[in-house]
């Protein structure tokens, strides 16, 4: 397999990076058009109902199109039930709080803070996203509510009118996507896969004839590596399928999008392919159709005997041919997820109301006061200034941390031209230019489905842009659906971007200034945190099969995969940091996403030899194969405890003293060709998936040895 260097071509300032990458997020892909449509129905809809109505306080209800998911119908169902349980429990909340705590100013200030808190503590923590998210927004807003003078039936009134609204947008939305749904059986993540992976093969099969590639899949593939796979991961993360399917699922995801990045890296060269590799592109174009035909099916495709070629000497094509090597086993193992592993844990994770680490990590409790700090200095604001108007800003900063915030300044940059263009742009300007003409509602229909189609096309670009839509989204629906009639005074229009810009101001201050975190120190952070996991899973997994010890490795299970997509988010932010380093960050975000899918590989092909050692037969450990596997584990831990030291040492500036490594795969050989005769069928097949774990490993080993991690040549 060639060693030489993989670096994906990027652009090494902002500047004449940014044009392209807008262009390139809001270009159409196929599916865009059904999602968006679906959201602007479900948008208009609720919007019409709620002006029809004259229901208070209704931009929450159109802005629940953007945040309910959309894999399929059951877990949509799922969704809307705890969207609107969520809006309960905060309509209870604030008026029980205000009832008992809130009647003195004093007193008042404290209530706020602690409920500020309480939000952002458990929008961090909650395992469920939808409810989260609907408690949090319905909290925010009805706290806005019991700051307003007057008597408190008339909050209680507004408080209830607020979750009707909720309500009805959590209902509206569900019944288009049962309409939708009902014509259309259709998965979204198969879906998805399989257009990439079409596109990969019309590219392999071109090179294979020694054509050039046609602008039209040049296009795709470039269209595919920009956008990613967050859309499908979000799905995965958040559908109520099986552990087994999602994690293998995942796996594959990753992989296919590796894939896509290295075949658009591939497609941009001018060189044509030498023709000794022609034949390596076809066997890998013939291997993808055979998976293509696998997934249509439902079924595990044929694993290839054939083991990557060592005699590709173009890095990219070596990289895909690793790829698609290791994909197959991926999804042909059934064994991914022991049952056993869940029944002897209690509760299972998917039931569990918080993440695992939610009272043990610091690191929620700082999110939680950087929160409330922003949206208390908002609070004060407003308040001081006896300005309610600007109280947009306290649902601003809830909204705001919806999405994972750590990377300051891609956050900063999509709030602020999210709420301008929501809230000046197109807010104020329907106010000035369009709203004093419109007299009848075919015209309010189309204003709100224009306006939510802008919104909505924004939303379902890559993690890198999607929260600019919300945040347009937001900020006009506060300016036109908060009340239900025509504002005749630009003044409240006004107030309301001004407090959206508020509260983008009040948290880009905040988690910019006080709680900095650099998303590429963040990526490799988390990186190098699932290394060290990774290591310890494998070292504990021979102890025992007591309770005690199958919970660890559950819960260490459940922080690797969690801290997986940590990885992803962070890295789709790197690209929006500016200055002298942008170049090494660059560099290193791409060699942690190559390299963190052959961690993910691995994580996912470790898990059958884990369940054969927990609840294998106690008296085969003294066979020849139990003992090699003791060596094995031994040495993979090893290599990837090196492999986190030296990241972690130039993370930190520091010299990295890692001169040379063990190779796994030579353990291994020795064995199969002095012992192979000891081993049963059972242990051969377990024999053959280490061979393709010591051939990621040795891989990462390689890279990270000769690869600098912020090098740039």
């Amino acid at each position: 397999m060639a060693s030489s260097v993989v670096a994906l071509p990027h652009a090494s300032r902002f500047t004449t990076w940014f044009g392209k990458f807008l262009r390139q997020e809001l270009a159409p892909y196929p599916g865009r058009g059904a999602i968006v449509a679906r959201m602007v129905i479900a948008a208009t809809i609720t919007a019409v109902l709620i002006v029809t109505f004259r229901i208070p306080n209704g931009a929450i209800g159109a802005l629940i199109a953007f945040l309910l998911t959309r894999e399929n119908v059951v877990s949509t169902a799922r969704s809307a039930f705890t969207l609107v349980l969520a809006f309960a429990a905060g309509g209870l909340f604030v008026p029980i709080g205000a009832r008992f705590f809130a009647s003195a100013p004093e007193m008042h200030f404290v209530w706020e803070g602690v409920s500020l808190f309480g939000i952002f503590f458990l929008l961090r923590t909650l395992s469920n996203f939808a409810f989260a998210s609907g408690l949090s927004l319905v909290a925010t807003s009805a706290l806005s509510i019991w700051y307003l003078p007057g008597p408190p039936s008339r909050n209680v009134e507004l408080t209830l009118w607020l979750v009707a609204a909720a309500a009805v947008g959590a209902v509206v939305t569900l019944a288009v996507e049962i309409v939708f749904h009902a014509f259309s059986r259709s998965d979204a993540v198969i879906d998805g896969v399989d257009a990439r992976l079409e596109q990969i093969e019309i590219f392999l099969h071109g090179l294979a004839g020694g054509e050039a590639a046609s602008q039209e899949n040049i296009q795709k593939l470039t269209q595919y590596a920009v956008v990613g796979m967050g859309a499908l991961r979000r799905n995965l993360a958040r559908s109520s399928v099986e552990p087994r399917y999602r994690v293998r699922m995942s796996a594959i995801v990753s992989l296919v999008g590796r894939a896509i990045d290295f075949a658009a890296a591939l497609s941009t060269g001018t060189s044509p392919l030498p023709v000794a590799e022609q034949p390596i592109a076809a066997n890998i174009a013939q291997e993808i159709a055979g998976l293509r035909q696998a997934l249509a099916a439902r079924t595990s495709p044929a694993i290839p005997e054939r083991k990557p070629s060592s005699s590709a000497t173009t890095p990219l094509l070596a990289e895909l041919e690793l790829v698609f090597s290791v994909l197959p086993s991926v999804y042909a193992s059934d064994a991914t997820i022991d049952p056993r592993l869940e029944v002897l844990e209690s509760p299972p994770s998917s039931n569990r109301i918080f993440i695992q680490d939610a009272f043990t990590n610091h690191e929620h409790i700082r999110f939680a006061l950087a929160g409330t700090f922003a949206a208390m200095i908002c609070y004060v604001l407003y308040v001081s200034l006896a300005w309610p108007g600007i109280s947009t800003s306290v649902t601003t900063c809830v909204l705001t941390a919806l999405s994972n915030i750590g990377a300051s300044r891609q956050k900063q940059i999509l709030r602020i031209a999210g709420a301008i263009i929501g809230g000046f742009v197109l807010g104020m300007g329907s106010q000035i230019f369009i709203l004093p003409s419109l007299d009848t509602i075919g015209g309010f229909v189309v204003l709100m489905a224009s306006a939510s189609a802008i919104a909505a096309w924004v939303s379902t670009s890559s993690p890198r842009l999607s929260y600019a839509g919300l945040q347009i989204a937001l900020a006009f629906y506060l300016i036109n659906l908060n009340e239900f009639t025509i504002q005749t005074s630009l003044t409240v229009a006004r107030d309301r971007a001004v407090g959206v810009l508020l509260g983008t101001s009040m948290m880009w201050l905040v988690f910019e200034r006080f709680y900095r975190r650099p998303a590429a120190d963040e990526m490799v952070r988390i990186f190098v945190s699932n290394l060290r996991q990774m290591a310890e899973l494998i070292r504990i997994t021979n102890t025992g099969v007591d309770a005690a010890t199958i919970i660890k490795i559950r819960s260490q299970r459940d922080q690797i995969y969690r801290q997986f997509e940590d990885v992803v988010a962070q890295a789709d932010a790197v690209p929006f940091e500016t200055g002298p380093a942008r170049a090494g960050h660059m560099a290193a975000r791409d060699r942690i996403r190559r390299w963190q899918a052959g961690l993910r590989t691995f994580y996912l092909l470790e898990a059958p030899l884990i369940q054969f050692r927990i609840f294998g037969d106690p008296r085969q450990r003294e066979r020849p194969f139990a003992l090699l596997q003791d060596q094995f584990r031994e040495r993979c831990a090893t290599a990837m405890d090196e492999m986190a030291r030296s990241l972690e040492d130039q993370l930190h500036n520091r010299p990295d003293k890692r001169t040379s490594y063990a190779k796994v795969a030579e353990l291994l050989e020795d064995a199969e060709a002095n012992r192979r005769a000891e081993f049963s069928d059972t242990e051969t097949r377990f024999l053959a998936m280490s061979d393709t774990l010591a051939l990621i490993v040795d891989r990462l080993q390689l890279e990270v040895a000769t690869e600098p991690l912020y090098s740039t040549s």
